[in-house]
């Protein structure tokens, strides 16, 4: 099965931004999409799987949006049906970037982070390697807790 995915470096400068797609169809692929996305020019990553329904106009059904900080994984992952993050490592901290924005403890350790996208790659599904928490069990939470906002 194949994807392609979609790397934006030189953020944050938008001048100097730009988004170039590589294909990801082995497990050579993804370590190779695992590395740039790890490379420190590298804001972020999308994903758009081959194998999923498109709409009317020929979109992908789902978004899922990839970083790489240190040692940790992120993802965000919508489709009609879920819009989430991974239960992640309660060690991980936020991305809390321009143009990135990923809540603490949802940053997955590099090689769980590797399982979930060959899952993905096999699947074209969400993938089952990890628990997921719903954007609304986790994301106003942590937003209001930014902003000092009563829950």
């Amino acid at each position: 099965m194949t994807m392609r995915a979609g790397l934006w470096t030189g953020l944050p400068d938008p001048e100097r931004a730009e988004h170039r797609y590589q294909v990801v169809a082995s497990v050579a692929d993804v370590d190779a999409l695992i590395a740039a996305l790890a490379r420190p020019e590298c804001n972020d990553g999308s994903l758009e799987h081959f194998d999923r329904d498109t709409d009317a106009d020929g979109e992908c059904d789902h978004n899922v949006v990839l970083a790489v900080r240190g040692r940790w994984g992120y993802l965000n992952f919508v489709d009609e049906g879920f819009s989430g993050w991974p239960k992640g490592d309660p060690e991980a901290p936020c991305v809390n970037e321009a143009y990135t924005d990923f809540p603490p403890g949802v940053g997955l350790p590099l090689e769980v982070f590797r399982r979930v996208l060959l899952e993905f790659m096999v699947t074209a599904r969400r993938p089952r390697t990890v628990e997921w928490y719903m954007e609304t069990e986790l994301f106003h939470r942590w937003r209001a807790q930014r902003l000092g906002i009563a829950d």
